[in-house]
């Protein structure tokens, strides 16, 4: 339990259900952790209750850890999982610096690939590379990504032809095995996670 938990606890709050009646709107404000349904205040969530008797607020302070989810401006690292010509579809397991116990996807449309013209995603991505990018929206509860930014882009990837790793020669991605070369929206730190 944390220290706000505990204080909560120490100041004697009560502790309530989801769907516990709190009181009516007439009294309080519907605060974090609460609904209103025809006048009367209930918990959406079990917690402890605290009644804010200056801004006549009623708040429920959860007690239940809650998931790790991508929000707007989190930069995720994903892999690759269909890519086609104007979408792709990215599994995430990795939010800022945490790796994630749950997976999520992400997608991308082609105008949020890259600040240059791309005619086609297979163009620039392919199934397997690894992806580092920014949520930019929620929207319809999907993960909305872009890769335009310095250190956004493909991380790794592996040969078309071959499946050998590909490595960064000017400024293009290219195989050491079959010496095959590879266009793709390239993250400036390519290749520094092995």
């Amino acid at each position: 339990m944390n220290y706000l938990n505990e204080k909560i606890r120490e100041e004697g709050a009560k502790f309530v259900f989801p769907g516990e009646r709190l009181g009516v709107i007439e009294e309080f404000l519907p605060g974090r952790g609460t609904y209103v349904e025809e006048g009367n205040i209930y918990s959406s969530t079990s917690g402890y209750l605290r009644l804010d008797k200056v801004q006549k607020e009623a708040h429920v302070q959860s007690t239940a850890r809650t998931p790790l989810t991508p929000r707007p401006g989190d930069v995720v690292i994903g892999q690759a999982t269909s890519v086609q010509d104007k979408t792709m579809a990215i599994k995430l397991f990795q939010i800022n610096d945490t790796v994630m116990s749950n997976e999520f996807v992400g997608v991308m449309h082609i105008s949020n690939v890259s600040r240059s013209y791309v005619k086609s995603l297979s163009d620039v991505f392919k199934f397997g590379d690894l992806i580092r990018a920014r949520v930019i929206s929620t929207l319809n509860n999907e993960y909305h990504l872009t890769t335009q930014g310095n250190n956004l882009g493909v991380l790794l990837s592996a040969c078309s032809h071959c499946g050998s790793q590909l490595v960064l020669k000017n400024r293009r991605l290219n195989c050491p095995s079959c010496h095959k070369g590879e266009r793709s929206v390239i993250a400036a730190d390519y290749g520094e996670l092995t």
